[in-house]
């Protein structure tokens, strides 16, 4: 859980770099739009009141794969970081013939940065210092949808919420022998309850048109925390080597909360069936409430926007596998929860996708393909540019179909 999964040093902010534009290879590849969409063969679980999408006699299943390389760089340095990680893991079956339920494994954030900065003081030489971050969290997804009439629908996503998230930071003094370095250790210990509401509403327009809206709320609420401090000096300027000294400070068990702020987004998606969809997403979440151990961090309120569609020529071809493929596009563009010296980092990306179905079956092959920016050289700061790869399995079975013949 300890083991970083990203390279970014926008992760030492808040909980780290949030999962929330994984959730779907699908919606991945179209932007990550999903408030205003509901499908019969892939879970959406951006919007819970979705569910009710899938028939009552089947059964979902998705998982996925990620793969993502960043080059870093700065006015001075760039450095080209890459990692891959399972995704996610998700179910889907009905209850009744108007709720739906799904539940499976997500992240949630992750954590993992590498920065040293150097200085000279007079009397000293160098100084150095390290700042180090490695870890995530995690959640147990458990949702529910239900359906109110045949064009409106409500539900509610809760998830456990749990991980370990390591901070460390080192001075060290590479011109000297004899002078004590110092290390800093933070291990927070989260685990609680989150949970969000969706609701979802669709007209029938003329030649097979429909009309989706969606809208979906996310409370705010505080995540119970565990933390571990703990404070050495040690000889040696040495990264790999160290002979510690003495303990400084050290508390096994500080309680505290996380308080995440009050978050609202909404869309709306144009569709027709087996033919093609347009969705658009608008997001907004908070987060200069956002509270670690009642301190703030350096968050702005987020904000970002989605656009995206698929297009099918032909779904029920007979002569041609490529027209029953979906390809995918889309475009977003996020003002993230961060802001460093009064500089709001912002991130973009253009999106494709391709939905490959089996013969004879709902079940779907899909891929997404991401490239795009996060942050500036502006102010000393990093930029990342990054290549997003997501592979994911949707498999559609019909399990609660009754024998007609003995």
């Amino acid at each position: 859980m300890a083991q970083a999964r990203i390279s970014s040093p926008y992760s030492r902010y808040g909980v780290g770099d949030l999962w929330q534009n994984h959730y779907s290879v699908t919606l991945a590849g179209m932007g990550n739009v999903g408030l205003a969409i509901r499908s019969n063969n892939f879970l959406n679980i951006k919007n819970p009141a979705s569910y009710t999408g899938f028939d009552s006699t089947s059964f979902l299943f998705d998982i996925s794969v990620l793969g993502m390389y960043t080059t870093l760089k700065t006015t001075e340095i760039s450095q080209d970081a890459d990692y891959g990680s399972l995704g996610y893991v998700l179910f889907g079956t009905p209850v009744t013939k108007w709720w739906r339920a799904t539940f499976g494994l997500i992240p949630f954030s992750n954590v993992g940065y590498y920065v040293t900065e150097e200085k000279n003081i007079d009397d000293i030489g160098r100084v150095r210092i390290i700042y180090e971050g490695s870890g995530g969290l995690n959640q147990l997804h458990f949702g529910n949808g239900f359906k109110i009439t045949d064009n409106l629908s409500i539900g509610i996503n809760t998830s456990y919420v749990w991980g370990i998230i390591n901070r460390r930071r080192r001075v060290t003094f590479p011109d000297s022998l004899s002078m004590l370095s110092t290390r800093i250790d933070n291990f927070d210990h989260i685990s609680d309850i989150l949970v969000d509401i969706g609701v979802q509403y669709f007209v029938p327009l003329k030649n097979g048109m429909e009309l989706g809206t969606g809208l979906v709320i996310k409370p705010g609420m505080d995540l119970n925390s565990t933390r571990r401090y703990l404070a050495q000096n040690y000889f040696g300027n040495n990264e790999n080597i160290e002979f510690p000294r003495d303990t400084v400070a050290y508390s096994a068990g500080t309680k505290g909360k996380l308080e995440f702020p009050f978050g609202v987004g909404g869309g709306v998606s144009l569709r027709r069936a087996n033919n093609f969809i347009v969705s658009m997403d608008v997001n907004w979440r908070n987060w200069k409430e956002y509270k670690s151990y009642g301190r703030s961090d350096s968050l702005q309120n987020s904000f970002s926007m989605h656009l995206g569609g698929e297009y099918i020529p032909k779904h029920n071809s007979i002569t041609s596998y490529w027209h029953r493929v979906r390809y995918r596009l889309g475009i977003r563009y996020t003002n993230t929860y961060i802001e460093i010296n009064n500089q709001p980092i912002k991130e973009f990306g253009i999106s494709f996708g391709l939905g490959l179905p089996f013969r004879r079956s709902k079940s779907m092959l899909n891929f997404a393909f991401e490239f795009g920016n996060r942050g500036t050289v502006e102010n000393n700061l990093v930029q990342e540019n990054f290549i997003k790869f997501t592979f994911g399995l949707s498999i559609y079975e019909r399990w609660f179909v009754k024998n007609k013949y003995r």
